[in-house]
């Protein structure tokens, strides 16, 4: 809601269970250079030139202006809903597309919010009024009290945060359809606190083995545990993971829930999903840490984002927390070499370039 259009796509900023919204551009407008370094004005409207576009991290040029598919103005239904497995959750998706759910470190718990599209209608009183009254629950007891519960029990340390975490499906109304617009249903106010994350792409076919080294080793960072199941461990050392997961033991306490996203393919060169042959599912890494206290947190990412890519083909949202570089990425994304051809060529000298993008890119 606080995203430019142009900053959207071009991080493949996402919900849950459609493509982004790059996948939705039809046509872009663009100003970059031609082989001379002369400014022009290019504009895509079909092949490899758009997908590069639909998503391209700011390295094709200044996006101008973009046409997108849209659809009729409609309403979201949701409920909240307790789910002892993950797979009870992933059944809900057939009825329920747009759902997203969270796992709960330290209680284990699955808390799903259950959604689907609904046809515009007019509400009465009595919808109107839940309309209101979950508006105000979720951006007073959401979006403000427990974020700041968040900040103390961080302050408080680890048995506060793990105390946090417990009692988490008891702050959160459950069992109870709720019928809003689109846009107050399916976003939070995340800049009401400054936080950072980091979010990982895992295949569908490969969710509930990377969920399970997820969890094993959230414990062993935060001292709950001293070791990892034993199929776990065997995966690890074939990657020569595991001494380096003994040594952060007790170093970090994840203090906030995994975020769950289904995302389906995009037509794109590189975003998240592009190229897909199945869903992929995001999980989300926040911090709620004050910048200069995130060393741990940047270990535990590093270590969690190595891990995911090496064992699940796992890929990093472009736009976040993002600690590996092009040669650890490179052999995810088979556009990848056709996407900087197109980027050369839209911009000869690199001036949109930087340092990030060299890093992850492979300029």
């Amino acid at each position: 809601m606080r995203q430019t259009v142009s900053g959207a796509i071009s991080t493949g900023t996402h919900g849950s269970g459609k493509p982004s919204l790059s996948h939705f551009v039809a046509a872009v407008r663009i100003a970059g250079f031609d082989a001379e370094g002369m400014p022009k004005i290019f504009e895509y409207e079909a092949g490899d030139e758009l997908e590069a576009a639909r998503c391209a991290l700011g390295c094709m040029g200044v996006i101008l202006s973009v046409v997108l598919h849209t659809v009729a103005k409609h309403l979201v239904e949701e409920t909240v809903r307790s789910h002892r497995s993950l797979h009870d959750v992933l059944r809900r998706y057939d009825e329920r597309p747009l759902t997203q759910f969270i796992l709960v470190p330290y209680r284990w718990t699955y808390l799903a919010w259950e959604r689907r599209t609904t046809e515009l209608r007019a509400l009465s009183f009595g919808e109107r009024l839940k309309v209101w009254l979950l508006r105000a629950f979720n951006n007073i007891g959401v979006d403000v009290m427990f974020h700041l519960l968040v900040k103390a029990a961080v302050v408080l340390r680890a048995p506060a945060v793990k105390t946090l975490m417990k009692v988490v499906p008891y702050l959160l109304i459950q069992g109870i359809a709720r019928v809003d617009d689109p846009e107050h249903v399916l976003t939070l106010k995340h800049h009401y606190f400054r936080h950072e994350e980091m979010e990982i792409f895992v295949p569908e076919s490969r969710l509930a083995e990377a969920v399970e080294v997820l969890r094993a080793t959230t414990d062993v960072f935060a001292g709950e545990a001293t070791s990892v199941p034993e199929g776990i461990a065997a995966r690890l050392s074939q990657h020569g993971l595991s001494d380096d997961l003994m040594r952060y033991a007790g170093t970090y306490v994840q203090h906030y829930p995994f975020f769950f996203r289904r995302i389906l393919r995009d037509e794109t060169l590189i975003s998240m999903t592009s190229g897909a042959t199945e869903p992929f599912y995001s999980i989300s890494v926040f911090t709620y840490l004050p910048p200069d206290k995130r060393q741990h947190y940047d270990a535990f990412c590093s270590w969690l984002a190595r891990c995911m890519t090496a064992l699940f083909a796992a890929r990093l949202h472009w736009g976040k927390h993002f600690p590996l570089g092009a040669a650890e990425i490179e052999p995810l994304y088979p556009g990848l070499e056709r996407f900087r051809q197109l980027c050369r060529a839209a911009d000869p000298n690199g001036v949109f370039r930087n340092d990030y993008t060299r890093r992850v890119l492979g300029f």
